[in-house]
């Protein structure tokens, strides 16, 4: 008879962030969404460093089964033990200093940013010669400046972004538990009203 473990491990994530869940779960989801997403818009570093340190936390699980799966082996595989290493490491790094790893990020999303504009300036103004259409890349490697000078903006940036989507998806939960249908204000659905 096949296990079906890990098939029920994987349905567990589906099931608690389907929006075909219970009222009560959609109720507590969207109120822990709209806090987190309140707290976000109130101090911009809260979300990310928040997502930051789970990540880390999820990392350490990782590597604590490496090591585990390492130590049942019996013979310490030397490529889990190293896996076990790295993780360990990291998630410890983003555990304890988030906000540094996260401008970090930011610094290196910055340089990409760079190198891809002067890289799209370069390639259509060798090609085209015109104006407007290096633009985006003037735009792209700007951007990429900001973030190397100030990886704190580009932080507080991707918090705000991720707290404004946290607290559209808590109203959406919201209402969706207290039984009001917003879909209908955005898309009319003629078949809904045929089967009323």
């Amino acid at each position: 008879m096949k296990d079906r473990t890990w098939e029920r491990l994987y349905t567990i994530p589906q099931k608690i962030f389907s929006f075909h869940a219970t009222r009560p779960v959609l109720l507590l989801r969207g109120l822990v969404l709209l806090i987190l997403g309140l707290c976000g818009i109130y101090d911009p570093v809260f979300i990310l460093t928040l997502l930051t340190m789970i990540i880390g936390g999820v990392l350490l699980l990782f590597a604590v089964a490496s090591f585990l799966m390492a130590w049942r082996s019996g013979r310490g595989s030397t490529s889990l033990l190293l896996l076990f290493a790295l993780l360990g490491a990291v998630g410890i790094g983003l555990l304890i200093r988030p906000l540094f790893i996260d401008m970090i990020l930011m610094v290196v999303f910055g340089v990409w940013l760079l190198v891809a504009g002067l890289w799209g300036i370069l390639s259509v103004q060798k090609r085209f010669g015109h104006l407007i259409l290096p633009m985006p890349g003037l735009v792209a490697a700007l951007v990429g400046i900001l973030l190397i000078v100030a990886p704190f903006f580009g932080v507080a940036a991707v918090s705000w972004t991720i707290a404004l989507l946290m607290l559209l998806s808590g109203a959406q939960m919201l209402l969706l538990a207290l039984g009001v249908d917003a879909g209908k204000w955005v898309i009319p659905d003629g078949n809904r009203e045929g089967k009323r």
